[in-house]
């Protein structure tokens, strides 16, 4: 039995990598996985076949040295129990998933061994660290983790990549070998948004928006809420389902109130993502409304999975990925635009129904039960 380790910087189970890992077990492969710790949870049990090894460690926001604290802390320890993990059970493969890139670097001990390492890049960390800290693309800490970006991708074995084609091309502009790459598109788990049995559709309760996610500023949510005093002179019944909690949603909160439209905007706080499918059925348009571009985001596969036409910003992930025959785009943080495009979508039920029909067919072309098949060749490849 090939044996496999899959390290994550987050708490287990994390939806997206709960699905890899079990597709691998479904292979037959002995799947470890080494996780943070929150309170109250055990330090090691076995989930549905996957073996789950968490570390005494919690992850919280905050300034630029917090996160680089934090992510030095989280490296020696996950180095030191993938070291000791590795002794016992000579992993085939170690899969690090990226944030932080250079958590790669953690499988010196077990690459010396003869383990193949992946490293899955599910976020642009470059882009991540400009848009949450307000950096120019010059300034020195894009130009360092552009190139640990680099040097974690030329360590690897294989790299796979979440963020679509777009970042393919980036890695491959930065000198990593096409044939190195993988893009394994984030969509969601089809057992929980499934296309063919769709939760029950919306009531006749108005006109209703939705937009999910953690909360933060560059999930561009405040261009939606600046959006509302001018969707709400041509559609008065306009409601709002913001799902999700965050850092940010104070503020927002705040500015529906300046605004004089909370009572058309419900926050719904975090909600299980097998919830949030009940909430996308009752929609009638998903938004997307990125700031910043950090890649193509996991909601997007959602709202086309039901079947909901979206209006997303004009960011090159996306506009490199789609066209206007699958969503409508306005320019980032321009509400007027986004408040334009609402507004043509909710004149025309045909035009809606056309962008959610292309939606939907694009999503089965690429849901789970094929995409999982890219994800495991690469481990096939690897160890062929």
């Amino acid at each position: 039995m090939k044996r496999v380790c899959i390290v994550r910087q987050k708490y287990w189970p994390n939806k997206n990598v709960v699905r890899n890992a079990e597709a691998l077990v479904s292979q037959g492969y002995e799947v470890d996985v080494i996780a943070l710790r929150e309170k109250g949870e055990k330090r090691q049990e076995t989930i549905r076949g996957v073996n789950v090894y968490r570390l005494p460690l919690a992850f919280h926001r905050g300034s630029l040295l917090r996160y680089i604290f934090q992510y030095c802390a989280f490296f020696f320890l996950f180095a030191w129990k993938l070291s000791r993990l590795s002794l016992k059970k000579r992993y085939d493969v170690v899969e690090i998933d990226n944030m932080p890139d250079f958590l790669v670097f953690s499988t010196i001990f077990p690459r010396l061994l003869g383990t193949k390492v992946i490293l899955y890049l599910y976020e642009n960390m470059p882009e991540l660290f400009a848009s949450t800290f307000k950096k120019g693309p010059n300034h020195i800490g894009t130009k360092l983790l552009r190139l640990m970006e680099r040097l974690s991708a030329g360590y690897a074995h294989h790299v796979i990549v979440a963020d679509g084609p777009l970042y393919k091309r980036v890695l491959e502009s930065h000198g990593v070998p096409s044939e190195k790459i993988t893009v394994v598109l984030n969509v969601p788990d089809d057992q929980i948004f499934d296309s063919k049995s769709p939760p029950t559709p919306k009531g006749d309760d108005g006109f209703r928006l939705i937009t999910h996610s953690t909360i933060l500023k560059r999930y561009g949510v405040q261009t939606l809420i600046r959006a509302m005093p001018l969707l709400l002179k041509d559609i008065p019944e306009l409601k709002v389902d913001v799902l999700g909690d965050g850092d940010y949603r104070p503020e927002l909160e705040k500015l529906a109130r300046e605004l004089g439209v909370a009572e058309h905007i419900h926050f719904t706080g975090w909600v299980s993502f097998k919830g949030v499918p009940s909430f996308i059925a009752q929609a009638d348009i998903g938004v997307v409304s990125m700031i910043d571009d950090v890649g193509l985001p996991n909601k997007l596969f959602e709202y086309f999975a039901l079947g909901k036409p979206c209006v997303a910003s004009a960011l090159p992930s996306l506009t490199y990925t789609f066209d206007d025959n699958y969503m409508l785009f306005y320019r980032p943080d321009d509400e007027k635009g986004l408040a334009a495009q609402i507004t043509e979508l909710y004149r025309s039920p045909e035009k809606r129904a056309y962008l959610g029909s292309n939606g939907q067919a694009f999503y089965r072309n690429c849901d789970w039960q094929i995409t999982k098949h890219e994800y495991l060749n690469v481990y096939e490849e690897l160890l062929t």
